[in-house]
């Protein structure tokens, strides 16, 4: 018997399965670094000496452990839940993942199955740092139905995360000639829509080295015959990639402290340009603390710079769906579509 493991297909996965991820993930400065190298981002709060981790540096920590036992035969990366960050992050921490699979469902074409799962990530402590849903959708491994073609578990995702469940930390917040921003928690209003002009080209070297920077082995994103010569970018290379852009509008932020819901909706591969806008859904104060809660919706497209339509405020990211009466789909240009809560201070803490 062959000792290489070819990682788990959907025939593997069951309905209330637990499983602890190898390996646990010390992190460092050097992650970092490399996640700055490799994105440009410029959170003020997360360059200094603070020893706080950016949050998505790790979400991305976490996400890699869960993939060799979740989505390491995935086609795709569907989408996320309920992403909440609970404990600061901070250089040096050890971060061990823990998973449970909440809903199976087989796929018409039989060749393909979605998984839901939980994962949870505690520091050495045993204190949870993040915890998340997300869904993805595996390979089988052979032509036989399973049983969750006919008796399919879809689980109910959190619409989202109550603003007051969010962990606001006042420690190390950023002065304005460091954020280089003017904009505090009162200046923005719901229904408006913020262009952050800039684009990001991505190569097939960037995205791999990110995606292998937090030990990411899907083999869509590596492997050429497997994907026909152009491997699928990781999808949490553009959420990043998008933040990073985003900082332009929002450079007074503190950091995500949820993301409510996300969805990859076309794919993006080495070659496309990624550019981002933002639409603020709701403006939250946080009584007692320094910052206020922006909910917002990051629209991240590929090679289509909404800033430079004639009408930036007029582009629709859905539209009716020809070819199905009464639903909407995706234009075609939009890759992401992240709603999430931003933490902002309120003028009062700005210094």
């Amino acid at each position: 018997m062959n000792k290489g493991w070819q990682g788990n297909f959907f025939e593997d996965f069951d309905l209330g399965q637990q499983i602890a991820c190898p390996t646990p993930r010390t992190v460092t400065s050097g992650d970092v670094s490399a996640y700055i190298a490799l994105t440009g981002d410029r959170t003020a709060r997360f360059c200094g000496p603070s020893g706080l981790l950016h949050p998505l540096v790790t979400f991305h920590v976490v996400f890699g452990q869960t993939v060799r036992h979740i989505s390491f035969n995935a086609r795709a990366n569907l989408g996320y839940a309920g992403i909440r960050w609970q404990t600061p992050g901070r250089l040096g921490d050890t971060l061990s993942i823990d998973i449970e699979v909440v809903g199976l469902k087989e796929n018409s074409n039989g060749k393909t199955g979605v998984v839901w799962v939980h994962n949870i990530a505690r520091n050495q402590d045993g204190e949870v740092v993040l915890s998340f849903f997300r869904w993805v959708m595996v390979r089988k491994r052979g032509a036989e139905p399973t049983r969750w073609a006919t008796e399919s578990v879809v689980p109910e995702m959190p619409a989202q995360v109550a603003a007051s469940d969010l962990v606001v930390s006042a420690e190390s917040m950023p002065t304005q000639a460091q954020s280089g921003g003017r904009f505090a928690f009162e200046d923005y209003a719901a229904g408006e829509r913020v262009l952050h002009y800039d684009g990001m080209g991505v190569n097939d070297s960037d995205h791999m080295s990110f995606t292998k920077l937090f030990q990411n082995s899907a083999r869509v994103h590596f492997d050429r015959i497997l994907t026909d010569g152009s491997p699928l970018v990781y999808g949490g290379v553009p959420i990043s990639l998008g933040y990073a852009l985003a900082l332009n509008g929002f450079e007074n932020r503190l950091g995500i402290a949820a993301i409510n819901a996300g969805s990859h909706t076309n794919p993006l591969r080495g070659g496309d340009t990624v550019f981002a806008f933002t639409d603020v859904i709701e403006c939250v104060d946080l009584p007692g603390t320094p910052a206020g809660a922006l909910r917002l919706r990051m629209v991240c497209t590929k090679n289509l710079n909404v800033a430079d339509e004639s009408d930036p405020s007029a582009f629709e990211i859905q539209t009716p769906d020809p070819n199905r009466p009464g639903r909407s789909r995706y234009h075609s240009a939009v890759i992401l579509d992240l709603d999430y809560w931003e933490l902002m201070p309120k003028r009062a803490s700005l210094r």
